[in-house]
């Protein structure tokens, strides 16, 4: 998980430095709980003026986090909405901006903060003005809460590597005002006041008449949402077992909530198909939960309930499995990088054996990351072939922080033939102290052999190079869909420079559609989307996964920008994977031969890469 505060970056491993990083987040949450009233609707930059880290969805889909812009000398923000009478000048003399000063010292975008405009009529509008400026859609108003902005045309002059206003005024105004200002390499000046139309804060107002209550809204957003994971025994780092809890950590909730870390996994819920089970808090939930802690997080009178609240974990989320087999010890060290391991594990079946579902249990859940499961050859003795599956991306199953555990829908299996054994790809991160891991991995198994088949396959990318310090480099993959099939799942899968990733279909009529855009991808989360209804693929179909790779000094859990990346197993090289779960119409048990099947989940599994 990637924590920033200003122009301070670093990588926070998920679970292993909750202990040692609490005073950390009480010093970060010093900046982050500074009340609104300090900035907002300030008209003077000699206020010097702190916001707060926020990240969003611009007007195409693209992911934007304002610290990510700290190596610009400023980036200019200016308000507007569909309604606004100043909308095309607004753009008009920003554009004109933009070509004066160009690109490399200042980042532009116009901030939309209007609820009711639609994203497609946002997109419409900016290529009806022609223009080339990122419009950030902030429904929820947060963001233009953060930045103390009132009025449509109102436009903010920011240091994102300080995390200070520097100019408030109006686009009229910064084309006056920016060139000087990067003249004085960032010196302040007088500001002034902007008079465009108001912006109508309903959620804010409401709240400021109503407050938000900690039991009746609050508890039940996060009951919902995050004590799940947060609580004792659980995956998360600590525990939502309080109000008080709550509160102590209040200010790194805010954080993560307006950056779009937490909840994990998010998508791009306005394109694709539906999304099962999908992450992410609604805008009321964002609203209620930014305002309570805003207010300073109060306790309602009466009972806590998060104390009250129980919890009946079993080991095995699924039930009792069928077989479990340990993974042999992993001793983990307390300190440093430790590249990926590859586990054999040994099934000793003496029959063939159709799977329904695979789960693992961690036996360390604050250093083991993730986990690819990989199916190795009964004549395989040597572990020869183990890597080239690996490096195939052929998988069946595996495990990351938050995951669900893989099962097989509409009564369809995962074969593993007699004397075959696993190949575990375990990823481990360091926890401040040595341990041994040694995870659990139940299999839950048909009683006869399922109706269908289910089948893996990869749409990817193997041959590349990312070019030292590039912030986007474009990688694209495609499966081709041989015969008709059900798509059922996607799992995005890069390292440490993977930025985002999308799959598409392009049917054999030619007509295409978006499946999945995760905006922003986070290597310490690595999510199986599953779709709520599958989809139909006639052969001839092809999967295709583009997304990009982030080499540059702004990716904070990036080994080394200075040098070139390559392919390769281990995190100091990269992947890009789009793995893919399908079900071919016609493979069933009966229908098709076991040794055929295997085959062509290999097949698919390389297709596009030579």
């Amino acid at each position: 998980m990637i924590f920033t505060h200003g122009n301070k970056m670093k990588i926070i491993k998920p679970f292993a430095h909750a202990r040692r990083s609490a005073f950390s987040s009480l010093l970060l949450s010093l900046s982050l709980s500074l009340p609104l009233s300090l900035f907002a609707g300030a008209v003077s930059a000699s206020s010097n003026a702190k916001v707060g880290d926020f990240a969003l969805l611009d007007h195409s889909g693209k992911f934007h986090q304002l610290s990510y812009y700290g190596d610009y000398k400023a980036v200019v923000v200016a308000t507007q909405g569909l309604s606004g009478s100043g909308l095309a000048e607004d753009a008009a003399n920003l554009s004109a901006v933009k070509r004066a000063v160009g690109e490399q010292n200042v980042k532009f975008f116009m901030l939309n903060s209007q609820p009711k405009d639609a994203r497609d009529a946002v997109a419409a509008k900016a290529n009806e003005l022609d223009l080339n400026i990122a419009i950030l859609l902030d429904q929820s108003q947060l963001v233009a809460e953060t930045l103390g902005v009132t009025r449509l045309g109102e436009s903010v002059i920011i240091n994102a590597d300080t995390m200070t206003v520097l100019y408030r005024g109006d686009t009229t105004s910064i084309a006056q005002v920016l060139p000087s200002l990067l003249a004085q390499d960032g010196a302040e000046v007088a500001s002034a006041q902007p008079t465009g139309q108001l912006i109508d804060f309903a959620a804010k107002t409401a709240h400021q008449q109503a407050a938000v209550s900690y039991t009746k809204d609050i508890v039940p957003i996060l009951q919902e949402n995050c004590v799940s994971c947060h609580h004792d025994g659980a995956i998360g780092p600590w525990s939502m077992s309080s109000h008080a809890m709550v509160r102590g950590w209040s200010p790194m909730m805010r954080e993560v909530v307006m950056t779009r870390r937490m909840p994990p996994g998010q998508i791009d819920g306005h394109v694709g198909k539906k999304i099962a089970e999908v992450a992410g808090l609604t805008i009321a939930e964002k609203q209620k939960l930014v305002h309570w802690i805003d207010a300073g997080a109060p306790m309602d009178e009466g009972t806590d309930p998060l104390p009250l609240m129980t919890f009946t974990d079993g080991k095995f989320s699924l039930g009792e499995p069928d077989m479990v087999f340990k993974v042999p010890a992993q001793s983990i060290p307390a300190t440093g990088v430790i590249d990926y391991r590859y586990v054999p594990v040994e099934l000793n079946l003496d029959r063939d054996v159709w799977i329904r579902a695979m789960e693992f249990v961690p036996g360390d859940r604050e250093v083991l990351h993730h986990v690819i499961t990989y199916l190795s050859s009964p004549a395989d003795k040597s572990g020869s072939e183990q890597n080239k599956a690996a490096e195939r991306g052929d998988n069946i199953g595996g495990f990351a922080p938050g995951r669900q555990p893989d099962e097989f829908r509409d009564n369809s299996g995962r074969f593993i033939p007699k004397g075959s054994n696993l190949l575990l790809q375990m990823h481990y991160t360091t926890s401040g102290r040595e341990t041994v891991d040694e995870t659990e991995v139940g299999l839950f198994i048909y009683d006869k052999p399922p109706a269908f088949v289910m089948s893996g396959g990869v749409a990817g990318q193997r041959r590349f190079l990312v070019p030292p310090g590039a912030k986007e480099h474009m990688l694209r993959g495609e499966q081709l869909v041989e015969r008709d099939a059900y798509l059922y799942e996607m799992t995005p899968h890069m390292h440490f420079r993977g930025k985002h990733m999308s799959y598409s279909v392009e049917y054999p009529d030619g007509k295409t559609e978006q499946l999945l855009s995760v905006p922003k991808y986070d290597f310490n989360w690595q999510f199986n989307y599953r779709l709520e209804e599958p989809l139909f693929l006639p052969a001839g179909s092809k999967l295709i996964a583009t997304g990009a790779m982030d080499n540059s000094d702004r990716n904070p859990g990036n080994p080394d920008p200075t040098k070139p990346v390559f392919f390769g197993l281990q995190t100091m090289h990269e992947m890009f994977f789009g793995f893919t779960t399908l079900r071919y119409e016609g493979d069933t048990p009966d229908g098709v031969a076991v040794e055929e099947a295997v085959t062509e989940v290999a097949d698919d599994s390389v297709a596009g890469f030579d």
